[in-house]
């Protein structure tokens, strides 16, 4: 029976199907209590920002409240014995400085951004106080096209990566990513990688999927195919059902197979 000290999910997709209320499944929160009541640990994964994180679990309504949020596929915050929320100041901190000075060296790269969003409807950019911090596309195809253009753009520069989930994309440094935020976690709690279980569905969960900082990787029926084989390759599961089920269905497999 494998000990999962340290569940990691991604939230929206592998939690939350989208459209849906939202709210927890019976299955998850049953998984939650059974995980609880055996001394383990719950972190929400998310590309969201830490706000819009706190709001999409207040109406998840989960049994229990995560332990960690990791937020914007990078920072880290931990829930205190009061029930609130400080940040990982050093992580944090060290996170938004490398960003600042490989921005600030990526002019060109953004000035193409610009050019492309000012050419095409399909193309909406996204700033947070002031700075562009990532863009909107019209469909998953359109993505697929501007993901391959940013690519080709930031050639001389291969710090220079992004993070994307359907038709969202933020910009970030090649190393941080959900599975690196994970890592220092782990790290920090000293909790190894056979004892951590992740649950993802998208492109921007593939860094914790593959093995190297989870060794019980899993994904619900709804992921895309390129995370099922990504999934598939590090002896993972690949669940039956959708979203917060298939992650309970997943989680129910690990923990009672010899």
């Amino acid at each position: 029976m494998a000990l999962l000290r340290l569940l990691s999910t991604d939230f929206d997709g592998t939690l939350i199907a989208h459209p849906s209320s939202g709210r927890c499944s019976p299955a998850f929160a049953e998984v939650l209590r059974l995980h609880r009541a055996m001394g383990g640990l719950w972190a929400v994964n998310t590309g969201r920002g830490f706000d819009h994180a706190l709001e999409g679990i207040g109406i998840f309504g989960a049994p229990y409240e995560p332990d960690f949020l990791l937020t914007t596929e990078r920072e880290i915050f931990l829930r205190t014995g009061e029930g609130d929320w400080r940040p990982d100041d050093h992580w944090n901190e060290t996170c938004r400085q490398r960003h600042q000075e490989l921005f600030s060296r990526a002019d060109h790269i953004f000035s193409k951004i610009h050019e492309l969003a000012a050419s095409s409807p399909d193309v909406t950019l996204i700033h947070e106080e002031g700075e562009l911090v990532g863009l909107l596309t019209s469909s998953e195809a359109v993505m697929e096209e501007i993901a391959g253009f940013i690519l080709r753009e930031a050639a001389d520069l291969p710090e220079f990566h992004f993070q994307r989930n359907t038709v969202y994309l933020r910009f970030c440094h090649r190393d941080y990513h959900k599975g690196a935020a994970l890592g220092e976690l782990c790290r920090r709690l000293a909790i190894g990688r056979e004892e951590v279980f992740a649950g993802g569905d998208h492109f921007n969960d593939l860094s914790m999927l593959d093995g190297k900082y989870a060794a019980f990787p899993c994904c619900p029926s709804n992921a895309i195919d390129e995370v099922k084989s990504v999934v598939r390759s590090a002896g993972g599961y690949v669940a039956s059902n959708v979203a917060a089920d298939g992650v309970a269905e997943a989680w129910k497999f690990f923990t009672s197979r010899p």
